[in-house]
């Protein structure tokens, strides 16, 4: 086991961009894994075969071209992705809501064992012997969207954690993927709920792909330092000039300034109520 604190060099570069950042982390196996490329993949502990079969393919395809896979070790989907991310020789990485000597749910003991073995790290805020409180769980899940360039969300119902998890997301200025769903299906909710509020509809793993692609694409040929910090707090969820200048502390004339030019050169869109969103399509 290793202990990183947020001034060493191998703690997250992405964690150290968030609100209420864990000051230290308890990490097992590959440490490296927590400046890699990365997509959280969450979902409901009770999964339909709908989100087995759709958890398991992003995990793979997205596990081929060299993406981490981020989860929370639960049962359901969280589990299928750590174990399809692995039948690709791909890497993956747990975070834990308790210490490494209380596993839960203790069912994954062994997946937690394979996902070290097999190149993998297990990651927790919490010392070893830290045990299972349901209540720690909603702060883990500020770290699962964290360690990740976006999230993707299969499977969650109304009320359900893994909205907290989308919630954490959102204030992290994280973007968020979702798979469609029939209208009628209760596991569906949340993932319909939030492409209607303005997250990515997305049907394979290139989709995400090709969205980083084009954003990285943009900032290469476009953006100037100047106007970096601005674009990186703005996604495919709508935020205002005003919430921009509060997160950095900037003058609203210059963040005004900053949205004009990167609106000129066609990087995001202004939407109805003075809002804005990336437009990388």
């Amino acid at each position: 086991m290793k202990v990183i604190t947020k001034k060493d060099e191998l703690y997250s570069k992405r964690l150290l961009q968030i609100k209420d950042l864990p000051e230290k982390l308890y990490v097992q196996g590959n440490e490296k894994l927590l400046n890699q490329d990365a997509i959280a993949i969450i979902g409901t502990r009770n999964n339909t075969r709908y989100g087995e079969k759709y958890a398991s393919q992003f995990a793979r395809e997205l596990s081929k071209k060299g993406i981490c896979i981020v989860s929370g070790l639960a049962k359901g989907i969280d589990s299928i992705a750590h174990i399809n991310s692995m039948e690709e020789k791909g890497r993956t990485i747990a975070v834990l809501g308790s210490g490494f000597n209380h596993i839960y749910p203790k069912e994954n003991q062994y997946l937690y064992q394979k996902i070290i073995e097999n190149g993998g790290c297990v990651v927790t805020e919490y010392p070893p012997e830290t045990p299972v409180d349901k209540a720690k769980f909603p702060r883990r899940n500020r770290i699962i969207s964290g360690l990740a360039m976006g999230i993707l969300i299969i499977e969650a119902r109304y009320r359900s954690g893994t909205s907290i998890t989308a919630k954490h997301a959102m204030n992290q200025h994280k973007e968020i993927f979702c798979i469609p769903h029939p209208i009628d299906t209760s596991t569906g909710y949340i993932p319909n709920l939030l492409i209607q509020n303005g997250a990515q509809l997305v049907t394979s793993g290139s989709d995400i792909l090709q969205y980083y692609k084009e954003d990285e694409k943009y900032q290469t040929q476009k953006i100037s330092q100047e106007y970096q910090q601005t674009y990186n707090l703005i996604g495919q969820l709508p935020i205002s000039a005003n919430e921009i200048a509060k997160i950095t502390n900037q003058e609203i004339a210059k963040i005004t300034e900053n949205l004009f030019m990167l609106e000129l050169d066609g990087g995001i869109k202004q939407l109805p109520g003075n809002v804005y969103i990336r437009n990388n399509k």
